[in-house]
């Protein structure tokens, strides 16, 4: 007799589990602000100046950026549900949040997926 379910085992065995734990920074007076070359460039102290940084770094700062970053931005809801979203197409099941600090902390969880046979097959060869 089995278990039902994704992980569905002979009774009496464990499932495994795999576990991946994702953090937010969760800093509420400072939103982080839209990449600016002007501003990289002062933190430097000004050895690059912002053309330089906008030209060398265009996936940053360059114009199409720039426009993106005065673009309404999405809610940061929206852009968790879409992260989230992503991580359960692989598979990844939310357990639990819990907040350590400025840390809010994301525990997932998914059956240890079995070695395809030919690569578990390797593995039992290389064994002595």
């Amino acid at each position: 007799m089995t278990e039902q379910g994704p992980t569905a085992k002979p009774l009496g065995e464990m499932p495994v589990w795999e576990y991946r734990v994702i953090h937010i920074n969760v800093d509420n007076n400072n939103p982080p602000a839209p990449p600016d070359p002007k501003v990289a460039s002062e933190r430097m102290g000004g050895k690059l100046s912002p053309e330089f940084i906008s030209r060398e770094f265009p996936q940053q700062y360059g114009p199409e950026q720039q426009a993106k970053a005065k673009a309404a931005p999405k809610h940061p809801a929206e852009q968790l549900q879409h992260f989230l979203n992503l991580l359960g197409k692989e598979g990844w099941e939310l357990t639990t949040t819990t907040q350590v600090g400025q840390l809010l902390m994301f525990f997932f969880k998914r059956p240890l997926r079995p070695l395809p046979k030919q690569i578990a097959a390797a593995e039992s060869k290389k064994d002595p």
